[in-house]
């Protein structure tokens, strides 16, 4: 499709695959309230605004009484405002153009939002330059899907293992989490990544989706399993980076 704004800058992004599996190109951005969009819907966006705005006003309240109980109000309403920021009616005609724009359009898309961000995935340029020319969306990164290897593979440039195994988020209790160190601890010929190894010596239990574990054969989760069953959610296969 033909793109009109010529000075978007594409940030290429390495992968096994589309984004979502469909699209190649992704546009990110800043909008208030934009998660109030989980519904494309204009009769939900009014909803969910009029439900913040109230639950708002009542913080406002609570903490107003708090203040003057306390003698803090100065600063307890200071640090209240930066935290509660009013929904504009122009923060709500921003989103409702958003919504209209994509409701609309006879692209193909996929909206991801996350309190004030949000995330368009398409393989339309034309909706990408309607996406920019959005009043009210800032902070505006656009990138773009480079498959450059097969898929469930990661490729290094001088691999050690065959397999890296990714494991779930997911909340584990004490003796769960003593059990998985004290097994991965017994093969040294395993690697788990820094940020897994730094978690095993805290005391926090939850797992993150980026940890992983570099290891040698599929036959390997088998046993692991046995230790903490559903505790990976994908294995890529390592190829040598040419």
């Amino acid at each position: 499709m033909y793109l009109t704004n010529l000075n978007l800058k594409f940030k290429s992004v390495i992968k096994d695959r589309l984004f979502y599996n469909r699209f190649e190109y992704a546009i990110g951005f800043h909008l208030d309230e934009v998660s109030c969009l989980r519904e494309l819907d204009h009769t939900h966006i009014d909803s969910m605004i009029e439900r913040r705005r109230a639950w708002r006003e009542i913080a406002q309240l609570r903490i107003r009484g708090a203040g003057n109980l306390f003698g803090k109000s100065n600063t307890i309403l200071s640090h209240n405002k930066n935290k509660q920021k009013e929904i504009t009616e122009k923060t709500v005609s921003d989103l409702h153009e958003l919504a209209n724009l994509l409701l609309t359009t006879q692209c193909d898309f996929k909206l991801v939002v996350s309190i004030n961000q949000a995330h368009v995935y398409t393989n339309y340029l034309t909706l990408i330059d309607q996406l920019t020319d959005l009043s009210g969306a800032t902070q505006k990164e656009y990138s773009k899907a480079i498959i450059c290897r097969p898929k469930n593979t990661i490729k290094l440039k001088e691999p050690k293992h065959q397999f890296r195994s990714y494991v779930k988020r997911t909340k584990l209790t004490t003796n769960q989490k003593n059990n998985l160190i004290n097994f991965l601890n017994n093969y040294a010929d395993i690697r788990i990544s820094p940020a897994f190894s730094v978690w095993s010596k805290t005391l926090f239990n939850r797992t993150q989706d980026y940890f992983f574990i570099d290891h040698d054969t599929e036959s390997w989760l088998t046993m692991l399993s046995l230790v903490h069953p559903g505790l990976i959610r994908k294995t890529m296969q390592i190829i040598p980076a040419k």
